[in-house]
């Protein structure tokens, strides 16, 4: 538990990524950024802030700059069964603030003012009472919501505490990884990080290489398919990095020269991941399946992609020597 001064009239709910291996877990990485970043620049009340999640979220949560005050483990992964625990912890509470769409389910019977910051809305339970007050990041959201006879407003301001996150990242180079500065450095982003199939970078970085660049590819811990990622780097001769984060993607940005984004859909949460990264000057291109089961079983969506990387190469080609072609 984390001791910093606690304030009870305000109560924040927020769930952040867990490491943990084979886990489903609820939590994602720009819910528990805009909460942290909203509090330390006064855009939101401070309060007493209710983490989510299994102890491994605890370190997640300190790596993504959000400080917390009491963590609760919802039985089984599912946090409908925290909902007892939760309005005992907000009882005395004059407004909840709910940062995951996927803990609005927590609202039910709190008879506080309740707020739901909504980055991914097919996330949220197929039920949140009219009395919760939705606020959205884009349009195609607020539109969700009146399908389903919500009423939401455009936010404008919270995101802006993404814009410049300098301070934030710890200090990183790519010798403390391991990895060559002559080497193109790609990652995989995405807001929930489990929702990665690893499988996709290790097929890129393959094609890549056949072109005779140097890579190194970094995925998260908790990707799905990782060991067949691995077994296909092998299959390969190891041609290239594959390495494997515990840190939040975007703890990492700085050792980065592009970031594939294979879960974009066009959500608050895809939007703001992919403008806090370019803010970061890090380019972020998305991985469209074209409605294939994936890229590393769709070889020609990798064409547009490979181009957009290439020009990427060839803009760092007075730094960088030139790649030896075959």
């Amino acid at each position: 538990m984390n001791q910093s001064v606690i304030h009870h009239d305000v109560v924040h709910l927020v769930a952040v990524p867990s490491t943990r291996i084979g886990l489903c877990s609820v939590g994602r990485t720009i819910p528990a950024m805009l909460c942290a970043n909203a509090i330390k620049q006064a855009l939101t009340p401070p309060g007493h802030v209710i983490l989510i999640g299994d102890s491994s979220c605890e370190s997640q949560a300190r790596l993504l700059g959000l400080d917390w005050h009491t963590r609760i483990a919802p039985p089984l992964g599912n946090p409908e069964f925290s909902r007892r625990g939760i309005r005992k912890l907000t009882k005395h509470a004059s407004r909840v603030i709910c940062w995951n769409d996927e803990l609005a389910v927590l609202l039910k019977g709190i008879p506080a003012e309740l707020d739901l910051i909504s980055t991914s809305p097919t996330s949220a339970p197929a039920y949140v009472s009219k009395r919760v007050s939705i606020r959205c990041f884009e349009q195609s959201d607020c539109d969700f919501w009146t399908s389903r006879a919500n009423t939401s407003t455009l936010d404008t301001l919270l995101p802006q505490s993404l814009d410049n996150l300098a301070d934030m990242n710890r200090p990183i180079t790519r010798a403390s990884l391991g990895i060559d500065d002559n080497a193109m450095c790609i990652g995989v982003l995405a807001d929930r990080p489990s929702d990665i199939d690893a499988r996709e970078l290790a097929f890129l970085l393959g094609l890549l290489n056949a072109s005779g660049y140097t890579l190194t590819g970094i995925v998260p811990n908790t990707s799905n398919h990782l060991a067949a990622a691995h077994r296909h780097h092998r299959a390969l001769g190891s041609q290239f990095q594959l390495l494997v984060a515990t840190d939040p993607i975007t703890a990492l940005l700085p050792i980065f020269d592009a970031l594939i984004h294979p879960c974009f859909d066009g959500s608050g949460s895809s939007m703001l991941i992919e403008r806090m990264c370019e803010n970061a000057d890090v380019p972020v291109l998305r991985l469209k399946h074209s409605g294939q089961a994936g890229l590393s079983r769709a070889p020609g969506v990798a064409g547009p992609i490979i181009e957009h990387l290439d020009e990427l190469i060839q803009s760092n080609k007075q730094s960088r020597p030139e790649p030896t072609h075959a």
